[in-house]
């Protein structure tokens, strides 16, 4: 092989290997393993923060929900969805749970209908309730 061939083979295969780094670093640091991790589950979320009641475990979904599910906006019918997710016995009254949550104004209303239900989306206040483990 000739000195000139041999020389474009390793230019052509060190911007290969470049352009492959370039995708698994952020900046100059590398990705860890942990970001290359799985996504926390519901069920994970949900024992992390240890909610106590069954209202504070429908915000705790509706969070996730907004977080990890691409779920803007949260109807009843999205929260039995995360309660059976997280494999938490499914609530009696669902709405009721969104209500209470609304009153302590942890969520509120959404001005917009999601597939003709009322849809409700998690306040500051209630992101915060959440992530500090259910105190303020």
């Amino acid at each position: 092989m000739s000195a000139d061939l041999t020389d474009l083979r390793l230019t052509a295969l060190e911007g290969r290997v470049t352009a492959l780094e370039a995708k698994f670093t952020v900046g100059a640091a590398p990705i860890s393993p942990a970001a290359r991790a799985k996504p926390e589950s519901i069920r994970e979320f949900l024992n992390k923060g240890s909610p106590k009641s069954a209202v504070d475990i429908a915000l705790a979904v509706a969070v996730w929900m907004e977080r990890n599910g691409n779920v803007g906006q949260i109807t009843t019918d999205d929260l039995v969805e995360g309660f059976g997710q997280a494999k938490e016995p499914l609530p009696t009254n669902p709405a009721d749970l969104l209500y209470q949550n609304g009153r302590r104004g942890y969520m509120a209303t959404s001005k917009e209908k999601k597939a003709g239900s009322k849809a409700w989306y998690v306040t500051n206040t209630g992101e915060k309730f959440v992530d500090g483990g259910f105190k303020l």
